[in-house]
């Protein structure tokens, strides 16, 4: 009766055991599941937090994360590098300890004053200076947002800052180099004006030689004129008289008179005609000889003996002819002036090997110059002639006429023993 009585109750707390296990298995399997779970996640986070960490190192531009207080919550690697401080240094700190005092301002990221600042926007762009440990100002370029959390709540705010220095220093050499092209333009400008001007002055004081010569010239042009006219008269006679030998001769001397008229004039026209500057190999000798060929026929020359000691093996040169033409003339016609009309040329040519240039010198027997005069011969307007003598501009011109041609000019002389002037020009390679 008993046995019968205890069974039935013994199967009730089997069952109930029974449950109690499963439900345990139940909830074991569960919580296995979850610790995967979990562990999945926290393998997730890990690689996040790897992955944030690895950005924030790589970022070439400065990180600052502030809280919702303005305090600095982290700072990456380019920061610290930036600034000189270190993570220690930093965390907890607000913002403005890395704004330099004068650039600052009223900028403020503390507390309430975050919302102020970012007004209805929730991003911010900015240049401000930083201040590095050492007091180095550093400009920056500072961009921040506004961390939410998912009610919309100012969490804290992310701060990116780029370093200007290279780009203002990019800034100022373009801006240098912009001025330093004006300049070049300006002074290219200025260079074009004195080539032009001096284009002028050599031809006005080419216009200036031919005026000394105009009596030279005409007394020149009459002789051969006159001469025609009076082989003229002859022809006509001889004509009349029947003598055709007599004319032909006659007629030789009209011509040949003739050429030599027009061969003055060609030369005179050549001289005086402008050109463009255009520098080409010459002998020198020939460029001598050109203006000697005007100047032996002039007044001023008739009683001037030229005496020619030139280098026959002198190397050509790379020079303007019409302007070394103006040289010679002017300085011909200073030395016949200078004499009187009445006296000695010696021209000498020669080459000087060590320095690989020749020179050419032009040397007269004139009354010299005093010394405290030779310092200032080249000098623009200087003078010893009398006013409305000269201009005080021909020497000036020669001077430099050959400076362009990477020469030189000097002058020797003494009172009573004549003057030297030595012109030296470098060899074409």
């Amino acid at each position: 009766m008993i046995e019968s009585v205890l069974e039935p109750s013994l199967n009730v707390q089997e069952k109930m055991w029974i449950e109690i296990i499963q439900q345990m298995e139940a909830v074991y399997a569960e919580l296995a599941q979850t610790t995967v779970e979990i562990e999945k996640k926290n393998l997730e986070l890990t690689r996040a937090q790897e992955l944030t960490d690895s950005i924030m190192r790589s970022m070439v531009d400065a990180l600052v994360v502030l809280d919702s207080n303005g305090l600095i919550q982290a700072a990456n690697q380019a920061t610290l590098k930036l600034t000189g401080f270190s993570q220690k240094e930093l965390l907890g700190k607000p913002m403005e300890v890395l704004f330099h005092r004068e650039s600052a301002g009223g900028l403020m990221f503390q507390g309430p004053r975050i919302q102020s600042l970012f007004r209805k926007e929730s991003s911010l762009d900015l240049e401000v200076d930083f201040m590095s440990k050492t007091g180095e100002r550093i400009p920056m370029n500072l961009r921040g947002s506004l961390l939410k959390d998912n009610t919309g709540e100012i969490t804290g705010v992310l701060m990116v800052a780029r370093d200007l220095c290279q780009i203002k220093k990019l800034l100022s050499e373009a801006a240098a180099a912009d001025a330093h092209r004006a300049k070049a333009d300006e002074l290219e400008k200025a260079y074009l004006d004195l080539q032009q001007l001096q284009t002028r002055l050599i031809q006005t004081e080419k216009m200036a030689s031919l005026g000394k010569l105009s009596a030279g010239v005409a007394h020149e042009i009459n002789n051969p004129l006159g001469g025609i006219m009076l082989y003229s008269h002859l022809l006509l006679e001889d004509v009349n008289k029947g003598k055709p030998s007599l004319q032909k001769e006659n007629l030789e001397k009209i011509v040949k008179l003739a050429a030599r008229s027009k061969e003055i004039v060609k030369n005179l026209l050549d001289f005086a005609r402008q050109s463009e500057p255009r520098t080409e190999t010459h002998h020198i000798h020939d460029i001598l000889e050109s203006v000697l060929s005007i100047l032996e026929k002039q007044v001023l020359f008739h009683n001037v003996k030229i005496e020619r000691k030139y280098d026959t093996a002198l190397p050509t040169v790379h020079v303007d002819a019409a302007q070394m033409q103006q040289v010679f003339m002017n300085i011909f016609i200073n030395a016949a002036e200078a004499m009187n009309g009445k006296g000695g040329l010696i021209i000498r040519t020669g080459f000087t090997e060590g320095k690989n240039q020749i020179f050419i010198q032009i040397a007269d027997t004139g009354p010299g110059i005093p010394r405290e005069h030779i310092s200032q011969l080249f000098e623009p307007f200087f003078t010893t002639k009398k006013a409305g003598e000269g201009t005080g501009l021909g020497l000036s011109i020669c001077y430099g006429i050959i400076q362009r041609h990477h020469g030189r000019i000097e002058v020797d002389s003494e009172p009573g023993r004549g003057t030297a002037f030595t012109i030296f020009l470098p060899v074409e390679a």
